[in-house]
């Protein structure tokens, strides 16, 4: 059930990757309390969650099999889950979770606008909240970067024309392989791009969604978004940096998603999202332009995502065990306050 956060928060991570693990850690600095961690079956089963995380001690926090594993006595407030992206494959996750009375805290792009991505998923997970008494929320480094960046553009604006949304997002960041590049297209011809369906990719749906969502949280009716994906073609070649050869011209090193998102009171906005190899010098960034009175950009350059998506989440916590139960957008829990006068001396 909601209640008021004590000192001593109640975990469940389910997913212990990277972002996994980075809650653990926080976690244990802040005296908050793990009671259970989940993961696909594979090598991490049967270890410490404390040892995987990097942490000096066990935790005492074994992780078990995701499918095998039994929720129906677990004590816990929330839970992390670090799964995917997509709704449709996190949904035995979040079903698991809600249906055992935990509010859920998922780092999946579909899930901070998941109506905008699945209406049916999103209808689900929605009555299965509401039916234990439990919130549903996704969160992540979009929270600060991209939401409320937006919101909070538009806020000194007492007339809006348009909008404008982008940015850069370094792929040799995210991922640990070339190989594992390969979802957003990295190493193979504009050809193979469009045989292999990446133009059709589904994690475009999420993008979309970040104006829709900014629309919808200053007031506007979204009606329709129009969504575009491309291969990023360099006319010169580029190096691989995970072998240190080089990609030649004319290669795919990435993927553009741009698009437009249309309101019923004729206010749109304009989107162009790359996730990509960069180029000497260039700098992940976020930025944000509003076409009205008053004209306003704002650019967050981001330093340290894996940290910023895990402090966001963090930090995100309090609000999702307090919310009112269903489906809660961060847009209407607040801006994002910052957990560190609480802890520091």
């Amino acid at each position: 059930m909601n209640q008021t956060p004590q000192h001593r928060v109640r975990i469940v991570i389910y997913g212990t990757g990277q972002y996994g693990c980075h809650i653990a850690r926080l976690a244990k600095e802040r005296g908050w309390q793990i009671v259970a961690a989940f993961n696909r079956a594979g090598n991490k089963i049967g270890k410490d969650l404390g040892c995987l995380a990097g942490l000096d001690q066990p935790l005492g926090v074994i992780i078990q099999d995701c499918d095998t594993a039994s929720y129906a006595d677990l004590d816990a407030d929330i839970g992390i889950v670090t799964v995917s992206n997509l709704l449709s494959v996190n949904f035995s996750a979040h079903q698991r979770l809600l249906g055992a009375g935990i509010n859920v805290l998922c780092h999946g792009s579909e899930s901070y606008y998941p109506y905008g991505c699945d209406p049916t998923i999103a209808a689900r997970l929605d009555a299965l909240a509401k039916a234990n008494k439990v919130s549903f929320s996704g969160g992540g480094i979009w929270d600060m970067s991209r939401i409320w960046s937006g919101i909070l553009l538009l806020g000194p604006c007492t007339q809006i024309t348009s909008l404008e949304h982008s940015s850069i997002t370094d792929v040799y960041g995210q991922v640990s392989s070339f190989e594992q590049a390969a979802f957003v297209g990295i190493g193979i011809s504009e050809a193979t791009f469009y045989e292999r369906g990446l133009h059709q990719a589904p994690f475009g749906n999420s993008y979309k969604t970040i104006c829709e969502h900014v629309l919808s949280a200053v007031g506007y009716t979204v009606s329709h978004s129009e969504v575009s994906i491309a291969p990023v073609l360099y006319d010169k070649p580029i190096t691989n940096p995970w072998s240190n050869e080089a990609i030649p011209a004319g290669t795919s090193v990435g993927t553009r998603i741009s698009g437009r998102t249309h309101t019923e009171e004729g206010v749109s906005a304009h989107f162009n999202i790359e996730l990509r190899l960069f180029k000497d010098d260039e700098e992940e960034h976020v930025y944000w332009a509003v076409d009205g009175s008053p004209r306003n950009e704002l650019r967050n350059n981001r330093k340290d995502s894996d940290l910023t998506t895990a402090g966001c989440l963090f930090n995100r916590i309090p609000d999702v065990i307090n919310a009112k139960p269903g489906i809660v957008l961060i847009s209407e829990m607040g801006p994002l306050r910052s957990s560190a006068p609480h802890y520091q001396l």
